[in-house]
């Protein structure tokens, strides 16, 4: 099966997961591509696409969508992948890209996520946001926020490979 991995990776965590992907999709005919580098007309060579991105600000990266509005031929098959700091806003990442897809035949056949550290932001500016906040919420932030440390691990990626795997099986 010819499949495609594009994604958009600010800090790494979203790379990370696509070369997990790509090691679960060994046996087929594989690219793995920076959305930069895809040519939006050839996305229907592919018989499954992976499309991915980190969440910023509740919305997959715009380059992602922009992939996706300039392509003059989807593929039939696509799956979702991110990386989040998020407990819940990155639910809803994907919404501007699944508007393209209305009245066409692709078929979405799964979506993961996991979550990633924050890398991008200094310490400084982390450490000022917690001093704003009220002390029981911060108290939720920093717990939070030790929960993304390291993340995405080992057995993240662990689980986007056997996403990947589960995924070649259905098709």
């Amino acid at each position: 099966m010819k499949i495609l991995i594009t994604y958009f990776s600010q800090s790494g965590n979203t790379e990370k997961v696509a070369k997990s992907i790509f090691e679960g999709c060994q046996g087929q005919d594989v690219d793995m591509k920076l959305i930069k580098d895809v040519n939006p007309s050839t996305l229907n060579e592919y018989e499954l696409v992976f499309l991915g991105s980190g969440i910023y600000a509740s919305r997959v990266n715009k380059s992602l969508a922009d992939l996706i509005k300039s392509s003059t031929a989807l593929p039939s098959k696509i799956a979702f992948f991110c990386t989040h700091a998020s407990l819940d806003s990155y639910q809803d990442g994907f919404k501007a890209v699944n508007r393209n897809f209305k009245g066409t035949d692709v078929k979405i056949i799964g979506s993961w996520e996991c979550m990633g550290e924050n890398i991008g932001i200094p310490e400084t500016a982390r450490q000022s946001m917690l001093d704003r906040l009220p002390p029981e919420q911060r108290k939720q932030a920093e717990e939070h926020q030790e929960r993304l440390k390291g993340r995405p691990n080992e057995e993240d990626l662990d689980n986007a490979k056997i996403f990947a795997q589960s995924l070649i099986l259905k098709v």
